[in-house]
């Protein structure tokens, strides 16, 4: 693993880090979630160094080594849009350096809001996109409590930490501690209270949740899905007990939408498990699943 930075249109400092293997055969761009950072996806990143795929992971604004730049929590210049061409930057830097192989977009948590965005602005010439722990259409309601947010956030309150989490884990209750959510591993729980730019130690702001909840509500109307190139397949890996997406429910619409639109998608919901597949207790099975899907895009 090697750390790097790049300066942005918007003269932000993003952090990001590249494992890339001897001849690699194609590029994931790792987009990771929200209240973590790119270094949480090392031993993925190895595991797809293995089949012989370069990876990619950014910090996104607001958390990891780029909130020196943008303050922590906090998006910075350009709002979402800003994060997306950030994703788009980091895709052209990785083809400069490991030249022109095919790339997918790997996206977990907000990281799957932010590379489904991506994709409707940015798709063409992708080979393929994964969505991890999405947290898929908003349910009922959705616009109304984003809109409220925006106007918190537009009222004085854009840079106030807000605590967001917290409810994902009620149907844990009683739970060992309150990210008991994200994993049926408690070694992996642990290690993510721990770390200092993790969950309660790197909350998101108001500006930062509303520009979020904007872009995910708009990004999975069918007009907007409409807009991804047909030749872009997914892959879905969701927990079917993962609160984020109502137990996988609010995947399978998101899933029903691409469908309808001609997309080629493939979908795994994996019984009992929680939010973050990737450090779940069932990991090696979703490690070969994505591995698999990803043979077929080189």
């Amino acid at each position: 693993m090697q750390e790097a930075t790049l300066t942005d249109a918007d003269g932000v400092t993003i952090g990001y880090r590249r494992w890339v293997p001897a001849n690699p055969a194609g590029i994931v761009l790792v987009l990771h979630g929200a209240s973590e950072h790119g270094g949480r996806y090392d031993r993925f990143a190895r595991v797809l160094n293995d089949e012989g795929w370069a990876v990619y992971a950014p910090d996104h604004r607001g958390h990891g080594r780029t909130a020196a730049a943008t303050g922590r929590g906090i998006i910075g210049p350009g709002g979402l849009d800003g994060v997306l061409r950030d994703v788009d930057d980091l895709r052209r830097l990785a083809v400069d350096e490991v030249g022109a192989l095919p790339v997918v977009v790997f996206g977990h948590s907000m990281g799957s809001l932010i590379a489904l965005g991506y994709v409707e602005r940015f798709g063409d010439g992708l080979v393929g996109c994964v969505l991890s722990g999405s947290a898929g259409v908003a349910p009922e309601g959705g616009r109304e409590v984003a809109v409220a947010v925006r106007d918190m956030a537009e009222g004085g309150m854009a840079e106030t930490p807000v605590e967001m989490l917290g409810p994902f884990n009620e149907s844990f209750e009683p739970a060992r501690t309150p990210y008991d959510w994200l994993s049926r591993d408690e070694a992996e729980v642990d290690a993510y209270v721990a770390d200092p730019d993790c969950g309660d130690e790197l909350l998101l702001t108001y500006g930062y949740i509303a520009e979020l909840m904007t872009v995910g509500l708009d990004a999975t109307e069918e007009a907007a899905i409409a807009r991804i190139p047909t030749t872009l397949p997914f892959l879905l890996v969701t927990g079917a007990r993962d609160p984020v997406s109502n137990d996988g429910a609010q995947v399978r619409e998101l899933e029903a939408r691409l469908r309808e639109t001609g997309h080629d998608v493939t979908a795994h919901y994996y019984a009992d498990a929680r939010h973050e597949l990737l450090n779940e207790t069932n990991r090696d099975d979703v490690h070969r699943d994505v591995v698999e899907w990803l043979a077929h895009r080189r």
